[in-house]
C-alpha cells in the first residue's frame, strides 16, 4: 500500500475509534502498556511476513523488552487472541501486550495503530528437532499440541516453534491463524462514507453474517494428526489436548480479553471473535471425541 493512503487509512481508523470509545471507561488492563513507556529500535535483517520488527524496551526496567509488530493490521488481532486462548489452555507462549499510541506520539516507527509486543526471548534454537525437544525442553509434550493448535486455528504459515534458554519450547508467529484478514481489518475501522459505501459497515454486515458452521477443518486437522504420528506413535493424546482444553475456556475470560482487544479494534470485531470461538468449541468438540 502507498505510505500516503496507509497514514490516511490510520488516521481514519484511529478518528473513528477514538468515537467509539468515547462512552467506555479507561482502558487498565494489565494487557496494554504505553507507547511512551518504551524506548523502540528497529531490529537489522528482521523483516518478514509481519513486517519490519522493532525491540521495545521499558524505559524504567530496560530488561523488561517486547518484540513489536506493527506493520499489519491483521497481527496485534490475530497474534492476541491466539496468545490468550493458548494460554488459557496451559501452553507456552510468550505474554503479548498491546501497545496504546500515547498521546503526543510522534516517533514514525508504526505503520499502523494496532501494535503488538510479544515478551522477548533469548532463543537457543529457532528450530530445534523433535529429537532435541524430547531431550531438552521440560514441557516436550506441547510440540504436539502446538501442532493441534495450529491445525484447529487453520493456519497455513507453518509451525514456527522455538527453544528459549528456560528449556521451553514456545509458539510464535500466528498472525495467520483464524479467517480474518489484513484487508479486512483494513478497512473495518473506517466509520465513514466513501464514494457511496462505508468501510466499517460492509465489513460488519459480511463478518457478522458469515456463515461460521465449518471453522473447523476437520481434513486439515488430520493432515497434521498424521504427521503428528509418524513422529511418535504415543502422540495422539497431545495432539488432541488443545481441542479438549478450548471447551474449558469459559465466557467470562473470552469476554476480558476481547473486551480489551475492542478500545483498540471496532467493537463488532469482538462480537464476531466471540461467535466464532463459541462455533469453534463446538466443532472441536466433536473432533475430540471422534479422534479419541
Amino acid at each position: 500500500m502507498h505510505p500516503g493512503l496507509n497514514k490516511y487509512m490510520m488516521q481514519l481508523r484511529m478518528e473513528s475509534k477514538e468515537k467509539e470509545n468515547q462512552g467506555k471507561p479507561p482502558i487498565t488492563s494489565p494487557d496494554v502498556v504505553q507507547t511512551a513507556d518504551f524506548v523502540f529500535s528497529r531490529i537489522p535483517h528482521q523483516e518478514g511476513d509481519s513486517g519490519r520488527l522493532l525491540l521495545a524496551k521499558q524505559k524504567a526496567d530496560r530488561n523488561n523488552r517486547y518484540l513489536v509488530k506493527h506493520a499489519y493490521t491483521d497481527c496485534a488481532c490475530n497474534e492476541f487472541i491466539y496468545t490468550k486462548l493458548a494460554q488459557a489452555m496451559g501452553y507456552s507462549m510468550p505474554d503479548a501486550v498491546l501497545f496504546q499510541l500515547s498521546p503526543g506520539e510522534k516517533r514514525p516507527y508504526f505503520k499502523t495503530e494496532y501494535i503488538i509486543g510479544e515478551r522477548y526471548l533469548t532463543v537457543t534454537d529457532p528450530a530445534p528437532t523433535y529429537k532435541k525437544v524430547r531431550e531438552q525442553a521440560k514441557n516436550w509434550e506441547h510440540y504436539f499440541a502446538f501442532y493441534g493448535l495450529y491445525s484447529l486455528t487453520g493456519e497455513g504459515d507453518g509451525v514456527e516453534i522455538l527453544l528459549a534458554d528456560d528449556d521451553r519450547i514456545y509458539r510464535v508467529d500466528t498472525t495467520d491463524a483464524f479467517p480474518i484478514s489484513n484487508f479486512q481489518l483494513d478497512a473495518a475501522g473506517i466509520h465513514q462514507t466513501i464514494r457511496g459505501l462505508n468501510p466499517q459497515q460492509v465489513m460488519k454486515e459480511n463478518l457478522l453474517s458469515s456463515d461460521l458452521s465449518h471453522v473447523l477443518d476437520s481434513s486439515w486437522c488430520d493432515v497434521h494428526l498424521a504427521r503428528c504420528l509418524k513422529i511418535c506413535p504415543d502422540s495422539l493424546p497431545y495432539f488432541l489436548g488443545p481441542f479438549a482444553r478450548i471447551q474449558e475456556i469459559g465466557d467470562d475470560y473470552i469476554d476480558d480479553f476481547l473486551n480489551t482487544l475492542c478500545y483498540f479494534y471496532p467493537d463488532f470485531i469482538g462480537d464476531y471473535f466471540k461467535r466464532y470461538i463459541s462455533a469453534l468449541q463446538k466443532q472441536c468438540a466433536e473432533y475430540w471425541k471422534e479422534k479419541r
